[in-house]
């Protein structure tokens, strides 16, 4: 059997999404990847996202595209009381059901586990609570932008613009949140394969930004509260007086970071011709940069103490004179020496050039498809390879509407039933 014959390791597994955005379409199409058949449930209106995230043509975007290939949809307002009909079948179909709404409104449309486990004891059902549903902001609804501000994550930011930073992009919370989504899954369905059992997931972009942040945003007791009180005062006298952005998150690196900012060995440089990064996160790569430049690092040397009073303008220096050193060849150059240096490095792509880079598209991290509306486009391949159970894309992203009457005949409404819904505007697309 060839690797395209071979079953994905989700074949037979039936996944009903209703969301939009992208951190649950994200984990759709993972699961999708994996060979799942997943079935988007979309508003009249269609998806918000449709509309915005760079519309090309008028109900058809980029962003929608990238999270919703492999996927069939249909058009259904979860909202009516007459569509109850439709939503009991779909959910008796699925093996997983994906939820993105509002805490209160899982109520008030019978969304929640219970009413669904109801219909379906057996289904795995996986609720994002973008905030989590406790707190002053408990049940909220919550973006990328907002959980960068809450959690902390903006403040590690490098751009910012008239004192303001600005949100980092591409939308990690959203997306590192699709693939927690899709891990959860796949681990409820290992259990119910064991005990029978379904299950309620539930993933929160909030969460998902705590767990991303890793040590830059987590406290140790053994360092950090000598520098709180000071962390605190600094920051209320600069907050009293206006300060902007780089001068607060001056603040924070200086009581935080300790010397953080001076890592010259994990960062961009500007070359004579573009840009170069390097990677050491170890004491033997760190020597290996310091052998290929020649820089002495004074955080090397006896005796160096952080604390100093001349410590902070000793890293200032330091920094100043590798950045100036890389200015002094190309990236091609650098990229070579630091390689048989044996020192982890790279060029710094800009998108389009990503796109056209060969270390990616001969792995496959770049993949070309074809939408029946956009015509061909680049996009990113599957993330995991497996080699008993390949993934692989299936579907091409779905035009709205595209398969409400497939959907609705396998789980057994008849095509005069689907016309009377059409025409009551329980399903099919509108406006």
């Amino acid at each position: 059997m060839t690797e395209n014959e071979l079953p994905g390791a989700l074949a037979g597994v039936r996944v009903l999404e209703i969301a939009q955005a992208l951190a649950i379409p994200f984990a759709g199409v993972l699961l999708a990847d994996m060979g799942a058949d997943v079935v988007k449930v979309e508003p009249p209106m269609g998806d918000g996202i449709r509309h915005t995230m760079e519309p090309i043509l008028p109900g058809e975007s980029k962003g929608f595209t990238l999270v919703n290939r492999g996927k069939r949809t249909i058009c259904l307002d979860v909202t009516r009381e007459d569509a109850r009909p439709v939503i009991e079948r779909l959910v008796g179909w699925a093996d997983v059901v994906m939820v993105s709404m509002k805490p209160a409104d899982l109520p008030r449309y019978r969304l929640g586990y219970d009413d669904l486990a109801a219909i379906n004891p057996r289904v795995i059902y996986l609720e994002h609570v973008p905030l989590g549903k406790n707190g002053p902001l408990g049940g909220e609804p919550g973006y990328d932008v907002v959980v960068q501000a809450l959690s902390g994550t903006s403040v590690l930011a490098a751009r910012e613009r008239d004192g303001v930073p600005i949100n980092i992009r591409p939308a990690f919370n959203d997306m590192g949140t699709g693939a927690f989504s899709a891990l959860g899954i796949v681990a409820a369905l290992r259990h119910r394969d064991l005990t029978g059992e379904g299950q309620r997931v539930e993933t929160s972009l909030l969460g998902t930004a705590m767990a991303l942040g890793h040590q830059l945003l987590s406290w140790f007791g053994a360092t950090d509260p000598p520098v709180a009180e000071n962390y605190r005062a600094e920051m209320a006298a600069a907050r009293s007086r206006g300060a902007d952005f780089n001068e607060q998150r001056a603040i924070w690196e200086r009581n935080y970071t300790r010397g953080g900012f001076a890592n010259i060995y994990f960062r961009h440089y500007q070359s004579k011709d573009g840009f170069v990064s390097v990677g050491c996160l170890s004491p033997q790569l760190n020597a290996r940069f310091r052998a290929v430049t020649g820089i002495v690092d004074p955080r090397t040397q006896p005796g160096f103490d952080l604390g100093a009073e001349d410590a902070h303008a000793r890293l200032v220096a330091l920094v100043r004179e590798v950045e100036a050193l890389f200015r002094t060849k190309t990236t091609d150059e650098w990229v070579a020496t630091l390689r048989a240096g044996g020192v982890p490095c790279g060029w710094l792509n800009f998108p389009p050039d990503a796109m056209e880079d060969p270390q990616l598209l001969e792995n496959g991290f770049v993949v070309e498809m074809e939408h029946p509306l956009l015509g061909p486009y680049k996009t990113f391949g599957p993330a995991l390879r497996m080699d008993r159970t390949p993934t692989r894309i299936g579907l091409q992203p779905p035009i709205l509407d595209e398969h409400t009457d497939e959907v609705l005949a396998e789980v057994g409404f008849g095509a005069g039933e689907v016309a009377a819904m059409r025409a009551a505007g329980v399903v099919g697309a509108q406006g």
